[in-house]
């Protein structure tokens, strides 16, 4: 007899049936793994069709712009026994973005603007069907976030911000500039912000992506900080559009919605063709070439003259 009471024979007799597999496991136990893969093979086929890719992309850039408006604005928010500062809020809006690319970075490459996704596009690392996708979802994304902010916090503080300039968060040119001295710093600093990240997508940094929502959060803050008092710093039509349509005010709105789209037309095409460059397999230079890749960069800002900030 066996250490179980059953014949040998008994054990043979079972395993012959299908009853006891010969490794000694029962049928019910194949049953259940059985059953265990078949759920995760339907998920499979779910996840890898064209449609749920596009849709996680889209779920990627909306959730991520909320959070870059709903976070970034609420720590411009002066309330709460808090005065912001123009470097407070360079700070929060940077580091907002590096949650943000943290988070949905390697689902959507967490743009949450829609100039770097026009700049994605013209650097040959997004289709158009996707940047119409992305733009959407950016702009609700803002709209929602943004929304959320003032659904939770007092409407006294908006308020206030409103008798003291244009609104909590919303974007305006400081009053000592011209309005070609403010289109000319927003296409300025979207510029720049435009080639930090065709520098990020170039094939030659592949192999240096440390670090990234870091370095990121880093470059925001310093646009933010330094060119928040002059125009708010947007980079960011979504986030401009937001706080406006929700405070009503739309004072000079069409410079962030000239300038910012025009570096994320312009600055691509000169460093796609003056800057960028290939590797092939021994790490040599080779010509250009466009490759596909996912990209992760965001913008925001802030601005505190006349209580505005931006992202």
């Amino acid at each position: 007899m066996t250490h179980n009471g059953l014949s040998q024979q008994h054990r043979q007799q079972i395993a012959s049936n299908g009853a006891e597999p010969a490794n000694g496991r029962h049928a019910s136990e194949d049953a259940v793994q059985d059953g265990l893969k078949r759920p995760a093979s339907w998920h499979t086929k779910i996840t890898n069709t064209s449609s749920f890719v596009v849709l996680t992309k889209f779920l990627g850039e909306f959730f991520g712009t909320a959070t870059l408006m709903f976070l970034g604005c609420m720590g411009c928010l002066d309330g709460f026994d808090n005065v912001t500062t123009n470097f407070s809020r360079g700070v929060i809006f940077g580091f907002t973005v590096m949650v943000v690319i943290i988070t949905f970075g390697v689902v959507s490459g967490a743009h949450i603007n829609p100039v770097v996704s026009i700049a994605a596009y013209i650097y040959g690392d997004l289709s158009c069907m996707m940047v119409l996708v992305y733009f959407v979802a950016q702009f609700t994304g803002a709209l929602c976030g943004y929304g959320l902010l003032m659904g939770v916090a007092p409407q006294a503080y908006f308020d206030q911000a409103l008798v003291g300039g244009h609104g909590s968060c919303v974007t305006a040119p400081h009053a000592s500039l011209t309005t070609g001295a403010a289109l000319a710093i927003e296409f300025i600093v979207t510029g720049i912000l435009i080639w930090a990240c065709c520098g990020v997508w170039d094939p030659r940094n592949a192999k240096h992506q440390d670090s990234g929502p870091v370095k990121f959060a880093l470059l925001v803050a310093a646009i933010s900080v330094a060119a928040g008092p002059a125009t708010g710093a947007s980079m960011n039509p979504a986030r401009t559009l937001a706080p406006c349509v929700w405070n009503n005010s739309y004072h000079k709105i069409w410079i962030y919605f000239v300038g910012p789209p025009l570096a994320g037309i312009i600055m691509p095409i000169i460093y796609k063709y003056v800057f960028r460059g290939e590797v092939n397999s021994d790490d040599e230079l080779v010509n250009p070439a466009p490759a596909p890749q996912e990209q992760v960069c965001v913008c925001v800002v802030h601005n505190k003259e006349s209580q505005f900030e931006k992202v």
